[in-house]
C-alpha cells in the first residue's frame, strides 16, 4: 500500500500552508479554496490518463483542455452532487480515440473520480479540434 503524507500549518486568517511531497501552497481563506482544489484534482487527474491514452493510441496531441464546472448543494456540508467534465483535444486527434481515452479514464484508471464517484454524478463531454 502506498503511503503519502501531507501536512498544513496555520499560515493566516483560516489559510494554511500545505507542505506535500510536490511542494508547497496556500490553502484556505486567503489561498486556494479547498472545492476549488477538487475540481482541479479531476481534471488533472483525468486529464493525465488522457494524454498517456491518447499516446498510447498514437494520436498527435497539441494540447488538452478541460473544462469543469461542479454544482454544488446550498446546505452543509456543501459537497458536490455533479461534476460536468468536457475534454477538448487539439492536434491531429480522432474523436474515437478521444472518447475511448475519457472513458478509459473516467470509469477505470482516475483515482480521485473513483473516490467520488458513490456521490457525486459525473456527466463527461469531449470534442476535437483538428489543427496541424
Amino acid at each position: 500500500m502506498e503511503e503519502l503524507k501531507v501536512s498544513l500549518k496555520l499560515y493566516g486568517q483560516a489559510t494554511f500552508t500545505a507542505k506535500l511531497p510536490s511542494g508547497e501552497i496556500t490553502v484556505g481563506q486567503e489561498g486556494l479554496k479547498p472545492m476549488e482544489l477538487l475540481l482541479a484534482s479531476v481534471g488533472g487527474c483525468s486529464g493525465v490518463d488522457v494524454y498517456h491514452i491518447l499516446k498510447k493510441q498514437r494520436q498527435d496531441v497539441k494540447d488538452i483542455r478541460i473544462e469543469l464546472t461542479g454544482k454544488r448543494r446550498k446546505a452543509h456540508p456543501r459537497v458536490y452532487e455533479e461534476i460536468k467534465i468536457k475534454y477538448i483535444a487539439v492536434g491531429k486527434v480522432e474523436e474515437k480515440a478521444l472518447e475511448r481515452a475519457v472513458k478509459l479514464s473516467v470509469e477505470k484508471f482516475c483515482s480521485v473520480i473513483a473516490m467520488i464517484r458513490p456521490s457525486v454524478r459525473i456527466e463527461v463531454s469531449w470534442e476535437t479540434v483538428w489543427e496541424d
